[in-house]
Formats: structure tokens, C-alpha cells, sequence
């Protein structure tokens, strides 16, 4: 059976003084998971309406490659960092939904 790709998406209710380090703490979580085994994609997304969430979503190539991820010891180092204490403290709310892909289209390649 093969397997399908599978999506998480975080959403971060920013105060609006810690905005920026909430981003930056979002790209360079990206940048960590970027070379983990089953990761496909990374991206951060700028809200366009007004206290709406930045968000990061990840694309993976199973649910079984970010289980195991979050599992693992680079995970592990992330959560210990004390990133994760940082952010819950600079926002009012934080989300995060699960998706399985059941049908994607791309155009190309982007960095």
C-alpha cells in the first residue's frame, strides 16, 4: 500500500510586540527539519488579515516519517532548546491541525 503525504500546520496567535521573534523562531525551526529524513517542504506563511496567525506548515512523505521525526533526537534537541517556552510566552494561542493529502498539484519548484 502506498503510502500518501501528509501536512502539519502550526498556527501562532503572536503578541504583536513579539511578532517578529515568533517568525524568526518559525524560519529557523524550518531550517532544522529541513534535512530529516521524509521532510518534502517547509513554509512560513505571513498573515495578510489583521492579529491573524503566522504559520508553518511542513510537508512530509507519510505520517510515519514525521511520527518517527518526533521521535527522534533532533526533535528532541528542539524541544529542549527552550524555543518552544519562548513562543508559548510571546503568543496568545497556538494551533495545530494534521492533514493527509489526498489530492496535490504543483507547477514547479520553488525556494
Amino acid at each position: 500500500m502506498k503510502t500518501k503525504p501528509y501536512v502539519v500546520a502550526e498556527h501562532y496567535y503572536a503578541k504583536e510586540e513579539h511578532f517578529d521573534d515568533v517568525l524568526n523562531i518559525l524560519k529557523e525551526t524550518s531550517e532544522m527539519i529541513k534535512e530529516q529524513d521524509g521532510a518534502l517542504m517547509s513554509m512560513s506563511l505571513l498573515p495578510e488579515q489583521k492579529n491573524g496567525p503566522i504559520t508553518g506548515m511542513s510537508l512530509w512523505t507519510s505520517r510515519e516519517k514525521f511520527l518517527e521525526f518526533m521521535k527522534s533526537d533532533h526533535a528532541e534537541k528542539i524541544m529542549k532548546s527552550g524555543l518552544s517556552e519562548k513562543v508559548k510566552g510571546w503568543t496568545t494561542d497556538i494551533k495545530a491541525d494534521l492533514y493527509t493529502v489526498e489530492q496535490a498539484w504543483h507547477v514547479e519548484s520553488h525556494d
